[in-house]
This record gives C-alpha cells, sequence and structure tokens, in this order.
C-alpha cells in the first residue's frame, strides 16, 4: 500500500537557508586582511558588490555571522538515532552558525602512511586548543571508500582519541573505521563494473570516482548544518588532467554539491615541502623552497587549488606547517558574512553561472566566496541518472541530509507486516505548476541487508504529487508523509532508506538498524 498526506514534520532549526533552486543564490564570504590574516568585521551589504556573469546583483538577504572565542563548551550536537521505539531521523545534529563545523579528511587512498602521520598530528594539534568550541568530524578515506571515524561533536577529548589511534595504526590505517556504520550493501557499482569488464587503467577510475565521490558524500551530509563549513582535505593531490578526460560530470557535480551545502575545502599537502628526499614534514621551515621542476612522486597538485578556490576555501601546498591550514579553516567558518540574492536570468539550462564578490571601500583584503553556481532547470532527471544518484546513496557510509527525514517502524496487528512511515520536511520536494495544479515526483529507495550486508530485499516506489495550491502551500510549510507496507526479513540486519527529488536531484538517506528493534514484528 502506498500513500501520501500531508503531515506535520519536525521543527527546523530557525535559520534562515537559501536554495540555488528556489531561485535564491547563497554566497558566504570571508573578508581578511592581507597583510595581518585578521578577519575584517562590521562590513555591512553596503560594504559588497555581488556580480553574476559580471553584472551586478541586489542583495535581498544579508547578516554576519561570528562565534566567540574560547566559548562555552555546547551540547554535543548528536542526539540518539532512537528518538522513541521505533523512530529515526537522518536530522541529529543541533547547533546554530555560533558553533564553527570543520570536517577533517584524512586520505590514505591518495597518500602514503607517513603523511596520514603527520595529517593527523597536525588536525589534533588545532583540536587540542580548544580555541573555539566547534563540531568536529573526522573521516578516513582508503582504496574502498570513505569510512567515517568520528562523527560531529564538540567533545574534543573524544575526537583527538580517534586521531591518536590512526597515528598508531601503522600500515593497518586502511582498516580504520571499518565497523557496522561503515558496512555498506554488495551492491554492483559503476567502477566494479568497469574493472569487471577488462577496461583500461580501472584503477585509476577507482581512485578519482572514490576520491570526488568521498568529497561529494561528505559535502551532502554537512548539507543540513547551519553556516559556513569548512571540508580540511589532507592528501598529496590527484591529476586534474586525469578527472577532466575521465569523470568531468562528477567533477562539475561535486562542485555543486558542495557549493550548495555552502561547504569550503582547506586543501592541504600532506606531504609538506616537496624538495630533497628525507627532508621530513615534523621539521616546519619557511626558508626552503619548492624547487623549479620537482614535482611529487605520489601525484599532482592541481585538484587541490581547484576544488579549495571553487568552494572560497584555501588550499595550502609546499608548507611543513600543516597545522596552520587546519587553523585558517576553523577561523573562517568563525567569521564570514551571508550574501544572497535572486536570479533573474531566467536561463534555467543546466549551465555553469560565474559569480564575482567585491569590497570595494576597503583595500588590501583577501575576499573568499563560492565561484559559480548551476543554473538547474527546473525538468525532472532522466530516469538512469536517479537510479544512479539513489544507488550511490544506498552504498555510501554517510547519510545525505540534502533532504531531512523521519521514519517510524511499527507493527501491523495481525499481519507479519510492518508499517513504514516517513515524514520529509518541509520544502523537501520541488513543486511545479501545471495546468493549474502543482506536481511534484520523487523516488524511495528501500534495502535490507543481512550481518554479512548481503541484500535481502530491496525496491524503489516512484511517487507522483498532484495538489491544488492551497494543500501545495500547506504541503511546503508542513511537511508531507509517505507510507508503506513492507515484511521485514527475520535475518535482515539494516534498513537503508534513500529518497531522491527528480528535479533538482536532493538526496536524503536514512540508515536504521534492525537487531533488537522490539517495536518491529518479525
Amino acid at each position: 500500500m502506498l500513500l501520501i498526506a500531508l503531515a506535520a514534520a519536525p521543527a527546523a532549526p530557525q535559520t534562515a537557508s537559501f536554495r540555488v533552486d528556489t531561485r535564491v543564490v547563497e554566497v558566504p564570504v570571508v573578508v581578511r586582511d592581507r597583510r595581518s590574516g585578521a578577519a575584517v568585521r562590521g562590513l555591512t551589504a553596503a560594504d559588497f558588490v555581488l556580480l553574476e556573469a559580471g553584472k551586478p546583483q541586489r542583495i535581498e538577504f544579508f547578516s554576519a555571522h561570528q562565534s566567540p572565542i574560547r566559548q562555552e563548551r555546547s551540547a554535543d550536537g548528536q542526539a540518539d538515532e532512537r528518538l522513541a521505539t521505533g523512530i529515526f531521523s537522518n536530522r541529529r545534529y543541533v547547533g546554530t552558525e555560533a558553533t564553527p563545523v570543520v570536517a577533517v579528511l584524512i586520505d590514505g587512498y591518495n597518500a602514503r602512511y607517513e603523511d596520514q602521520y603527520y595529517a593527523a598530528k597536525a588536525a589534533m594539534e588545532v583540536i587540542e586548543r580548544k580555541e573555539v568550541a566547534a563540531q568536529w568530524g573526522v573521516y578516513f578515506l582508503g582504496r574502498f571508500g570513505v569510512r567515517v571515524l568520528h562523527d560531529y561533536s564538540t567533545d574534543t577529548e573524544s575526537v583527538v582519541s580517534r586521531l591518536r589511534s590512526l597515528r598508531a595504526a601503522g600500515n593497518s590505517a586502511e582498516g580504520l573505521g571499518a565497523g557496522p556504520e561503515s558496512v555498506a550493501p554488495s551492491l554492483s557499482t559503476e567502477i566494479e563494473r568497469k574493472a569487471s569488464n577488462g577496461a583500461g587503467q580501472a584503477e585509476e577510475y577507482r581512485r578519482l570516482v572514490t576520491t570526488l565521490s568521498a568529497i561529494r558524500d561528505i559535502g551532502r551530509h554537512l548539507s543540513a548544518l547551519p553556516g559556513r563549513k569548512s571540508l580540511v582535505w589532507l592528501t598529496t593531490g590527484i591529476s586534474l588532467r586525469a578527472v577532466v578526460q575521465v569523470v568531468p560530470h562528477l567533477w562539475h557535480q561535486t562542485l555543486d554539491t558542495l557549493n550548495d551545502a555552502n561547504v569550503a575545502v582547506y586543501s592541504i599537502d600532506s606531504q609538506g615541502v616537496r624538495t630533497a628526499a628525507g627532508f621530513l614534514a615534523e621539521t616546519p621551515t619557511r626558508d626552503l623552497q619548492l624547487r623549479p621542476g620537482r614535482g611529487s612522486p605520489m601525484g599532482p597538485t592541481e585538484v587541490m587549488g581547484a576544488i579549495s578556490e571553487s568552494t572560497g576555501g584555501l588550499s595550502f601546498i609546499n608548507s611543513n606547517n600543516l597545522a596552520k591550514g587546519v587553523q585558517e579553516a576553523l577561523a573562517d567558518s568563525r567569521t564570514f558574512y551571508r550574501l544572497a540574492y535572486r536570479a533573474t536570468h531566467g536561463k534555467w539550462d543546466g549551465r555553469q553561472v560565474a559569480l564575482e564578490v567585491k569590497v570595494p571601500g576597503r583595500r588590501g583584503v583577501d575576499v573568499r566566496y563560492r565561484r559559480s553556481y548551476v543554473a538547474r532547470p527546473l525538468a525532472p532527471m532522466a530516469q538512469p541518472a536517479r537510479d544512479r544518484l539513489l544507488a550511490d546513496a544506498i552504498v555510501s557510509p554517510l547519510e545525505a541530509v540534502e533532504v531531512g527525514i523521519t521514519a517510524r517502524l511499527s507493527p501491523v496487528e495481525g499481519s507479519e507486516e510492518s508499517m513504514l512511515r516517513l515524514t520529509l520536511d518541509p520544502g523537501s520536494v520541488t513543486l511545479s505548476e501545471e495546468a493549474g495544479q502543482y506536481r511534484g515526483r520523487f523516488d524511495v529507495r528501500c534495502v535490507q541487508t543481512s550481518a554479512e550486508s548481503k541484500v535481502l530485499d530491496d525496491f524503489t516506489d516512484e511517487v507522483n504529487l498532484n495538489l491544488k495550491p492551497a494543500d501545495a502551500e500547506r504541503t511546503h510549510g508542513e511537511g508531507f508523509n509517505y507510507q508503506r507496507k513492507l515484511r521485514i526479513r527475520h535475518e535482515s540486519r539494516v534498513l537503508k532508506i534513500a529518497f531522491c527529488d527528480h528535479v533538482t536531484g536532493r538526496l536524503g538517506t536514512l540508515r536504521i538498524e534492525l537487531h533488537g528493534l522490539n517495536a518491529i514484528a518479525r
């Protein structure tokens, strides 16, 4: 049985949120004094000039954000996933823009172990200072994808302990993070299909797709948290030429996801100064310079610079002071301005639209901001594209929170089935007007897996909404429900739910641990 009904959604954080697909473009901006490096405070909307494709735009929304130094430790920001018996949500994080959010990605796929060691050491050094009560999240990237080492928390002792375990892992670092939270269903992916077909350079393809997909998934995981977020990518780089030649669509999709989620990337070359062999990154210096023509044996750094510049972050290359990059990411998340305007060009054809921000009244300042947005068309995505998005969302160990989902599982009296009810946050579905009706379309995919990650049940429902104007307005204000009867297999241990909006491609996922859930009749 399938039913769509209007319903009251859980309360969302009371912070302004603007989305590109609503034709309001948000541009977080960091302004710093070039000489001292200090944040420039006290600016107003009148101090900024915002240009789209070279044309000035009227700034309709403006706010300044600054979190205090040495603020009192805030709540952990995480709630138990089991809100009540059989009730789960992918919106577990509580916080405001006064609490900076910094994600740390230790790259174990594109960097040697000794580089990973120094990367973890640099992150620990900044986190242990406790200058600001930030929410820290730590991930590890290996050959088989991204793994959660520590989800977002202001408990610095716990985060540092996890990083310390990475430093002590030796060459077994690849195994860190393995556990129930990172076990994905053994579904066929594009990588495995390409390799099994004997395609050339399958390993390079795997490296490129795995790396960019991990960064994209972290962006989706961060999207619901308020404010401007920082992603610190400690790596030695991948080939930009290979990215452009092999997976250009994934490159643009990754940048679009990061910018839409207000995530700025701070890429740090964990190899340190690229000079004579034997020089160790544990000895910071400003005197050594990169010799002309000396490249990295592990890969170029062009992607690091490109992804940082495109998202409004910074890249730190040819420096042994790795902690400086982590510190800059934290500082930029503390003090920033939020600008937004209504795009009126009318050409919603999927093209990249260039953005530029200036502060003409201030000399000697550096201005950092996202460099573009995608003018998404209000046309449904093709089914193959939606299927790929859902498949990626199902196997990712990170929950996508672009769409907030609350789920309830309850037994159906007199039946072996259970009722799955999903409440989607207000504004989750993009509605279009057709012949006096408001219509929306989305997919819901549900996958049950065993303790060994064997797929036991897998189905996708395509849902079409046809609402009257009054009902459409109420839906966007209150949210709506999807519900369906399903049979929970006796050997099932995980139920993974993925939601995809047909027009925007926005995703929401939720992972439910079924073992020991007494509310479900088996």
